[in-house]
């Protein structure tokens, strides 16, 4: 008989799939930076320990101290900036304060001067605030009286007789050493009021040392130097209550003269009076010299 046919063998067919991406090696920037610094760090400190310099021993010294990971570039960048410490910050806004002090004096010094006020008592009441005076304050100044000046120029009556606009006594009497210190405030608080959106400029400050320099005369005018220290600590409070941030914010004073630009000052031409005084020393020198020509040749004629 013959055999059955035999049933081919099933033949497994296996599914073809996409070939798998080659995947590459993960870049991390912060373990590669910290590996980096671990390598760096170990190469420098093995050639410390050969060299047993002094370099060494501070190195181990410091790393005794807690020091914190820095975890990625940005982390790196932020260190690197050392901001200033709240000590070397807080000296800053005392050096701002006397600074103002010190250019509230030579303000008013300048204003009684501009008046033809400025007499011994006055002097003798400013030379304590004058003597600790600084650089900036050289610097600064000349911007500050310049603008003051034009403003006083500008404004007559806005910045004379100050008191007898602000105070209630009669002919703007001053009664005692707070009231113009007072006054002095309440115009501060006014011009830098909180609502306003530029509550702080420049041309605000120097208003403040204009209606200060004002007071001054005032003050003079009445007798009462004594009062004009009572002053310049009224602008060292409107200084240190108002403006001390928005100062130190702008590298402090010297921020005024970078803000203003003084023109140079033309020669004003020598008017009669000028040539006139010129002309009477130059005949005075000349006679004094004859004169003495004259003495020396009598003297040398009688011994000869």
């Amino acid at each position: 008989m013959p055999s059955p046919p035999t049933t081919p063998r099933s033949v497994r067919i296996k599914p073809q799939f996409p070939p798998a991406p080659k995947l590459g090696r993960a870049k991390l920037k912060s373990s590669s930076l910290d590996h980096e610094l671990f390598l760096s760090s170990n190469s420098k400190q093995r050639t410390l320990q050969n060299n047993n310099s002094l370099e060494w021993q501070l190195l181990q010294q410091q790393s005794s101290l807690p020091l914190p990971r820095t975890g990625s570039t940005s982390s790196l960048a932020s260190s690197s900036v050392q901001p200033l410490s709240a000590n070397n910050y807080q000296e800053f806004k005392t050096e701002i304060i006397n600074q103002g002090k010190c250019l509230c004096g030579q303000y008013i010094r300048a204003r009684l001067r501009r008046a033809g006020m400025l007499n011994r008592k006055a002097i003798q009441r400013l030379r304590s605030i004058l003597e600790p005076s600084s650089e900036v304050v050289f610097q600064v100044f000349p911007a500050l009286n310049t603008m003051g000046e034009e403003l006083e120029r500008m404004h007559p009556r806005v910045y004379n007789n100050v008191a007898r606009q602000l105070s209630r006594a009669p002919y703007g009497e001053l009664e005692d050493s707070d009231t113009a210190p007072m006054l002095l405030n309440l115009v501060a608080k006014e011009l830098f009021a909180r609502h306003d959106k530029n509550r702080i400029t420049w041309a605000k400050i120097i208003s403040i040392f204009a209606v200060c320099g004002g007071f001054a005369i005032d003050c003079v005018r009445q007798g009462h130097y004594d009062y004009i220290q009572c002053l310049v600590d009224g602008v060292a409070e409107i200084v240190e209550d108002d403006l001390i941030n928005w100062l130190a914010e702008r590298d402090g004073w010297l921020g005024l003269q970078h803000h203003v630009r003084l023109r140079p000052k033309l020669h004003k031409p020598i008017g009669f009076l000028g040539w006139l005084t010129l002309f009477a020393a130059i005949s005075s020198c000349f006679y004094i010299m004859a004169s003495m020509a004259r003495h020396i040749g009598c003297q040398l004629y009688s011994l000869f």
